[in-house]
């Protein structure tokens, strides 16, 4: 499917979608299309391929070679990646404080 779309600039999500569905009569979702994307990046990862696909909020999808370029998807992924453990780290503190019950001696009740 990726090979069928071109790439060579940046393009969105939509436009991409809309390009497969009318030019290619391949209907698919947003999710299939990054799950293509994720195998199409894991396949460059082992030597298959030669193109990067990388991402942008603001631009879109773009197949590249160059690092700088794929950056912009690369720190997307650190991004959330630092998000998700932040979250992690809260929910784990949360329960952690729970256990920490402080008893009243002197009300004889749990605080």
């Amino acid at each position: 499917m990726i090979e069928l779309i071109d790439l060579s600039v940046w393009k969105n999500q939509k436009d991409i979608l809309k390009e497969l569905k009318e030019v290619y009569d391949i209907k698919t979702s947003s999710r299939e299309w990054r799950n293509q994307v994720e195998k199409w990046n894991k396949r460059f990862a082992a030597g298959e391929v030669d193109i990067y696909i990388t991402h942008s909020n603001k631009y879109g999808y773009k197949a590249t070679k160059i690092y700088e370029e794929a950056k912009i998807g690369r720190d997307d992924y650190l991004k959330r990646a630092l998000d998700m453990l932040k979250k992690v780290r809260e929910c784990d503190r949360a329960f952690r404080d729970r256990k920490n019950l402080k008893y009243d001696f002197m009300e004889e009740k749990i605080k």
